[in-house]
């Protein structure tokens, strides 16, 4: 942790009540509060039920909604507020020494944490932010013509590349880390969202061994099984008005 334990911080997540974009960074605060008694965390929301009623005038409030008129955003010390989920994620992970512990085979600490973003990359950029395209539009996995049935192919390869990245690893976590870091938490939410919106999206068994042990791992984390505990997952996935409908054809497919 870059500041001293006696430093009081106050972490404001605002976001929709939901499971999106934002998932990850939620287990990445869960977990971080449960650790350090002085980081005073909560997550506020914006409802989905009255975005009509209240975004517009949210959205043009900076207070709110932060330099970029959208969300997430994460509000620290009623001083600054940083918009993006990669870019508050990243901010967690420095502040919080989530980048990881240089190792034998990688011994710079810049190269560690460049490793690691790449890994964070492709578990928000090519698996998350698909997974929600695919469940907001609605995608059709028996369609070939529709627009976004290439991503049905394209998630659980993704999947399978970053199961044989952490293959490599000597620990559950990427890297030969003894602890997670950011990398896990992401590879974690892009795991386990594509899972429980479609089991088409998963790789065999066979190739999602290390995955798997990585979703274990993590929800035997104390923040985590006290977030899991608590039920605060969100069984919603995104803001589209037609989601409940969709997964209901989905199933029975």
């Amino acid at each position: 942790m870059s500041t001293t334990p006696s430093d009081y911080m106050k972490f404001r997540l605002y976001y929709w009540n939901c499971r999106g974009r934002i998932q990850a960074v939620r287990y990445m605060l869960e977990d971080i509060a449960y650790t350090y008694k002085n980081v005073d965390y909560k997550e506020d929301f914006e409802l989905l039920e009255k975005a009509h009623e209240s975004w517009l005038q949210h959205k043009n409030d900076e207070a709110i909604s932060g330099p970029f008129h959208n969300l997430p955003v994460l509000h620290w010390n009623d001083t600054h507020t940083f918009g993006q989920t990669l870019t508050i994620g990243h901010f967690l992970a420095r502040k919080f020494d989530l980048y990881g512990k240089i190792t034998s085979f990688i011994n710079d600490k810049d190269l560690l944490e460049i490793y690691i973003n790449g890994v964070v990359s492709c578990a928000y950029i090519d698996v998350i932010s698909n997974v929600l395209i695919c469940i907001f539009n609605g995608v059709n996995f028996e369609d070939r013509n529709d627009q976004n049935y290439r991503l049905t192919k394209k998630i659980p390869s993704d999947l399978k590349a970053l199961n044989n990245l952490l293959k490599k690893s000597s620990t559950s976590f990427y890297y030969d880390q003894l602890e997670a870091t950011i990398a896990d938490y992401f590879v974690f939410e892009a795991f386990t969202i594509a899972r429980d919106y479609c089991q088409k999206l998963i790789p065999n068994e066979e190739e999602c061994q290390a995955l798997m042990k990585l979703e274990q791992v993590m929800k035997e984390r104390p923040g985590l099984v006290n977030y899991f505990n608590k039920d605060l997952l969100f069984k919603r996935f995104t803001g589209s008005p037609k989601e409940s409908e969709y997964m209901k054809k989905l199933s029975k497919i």
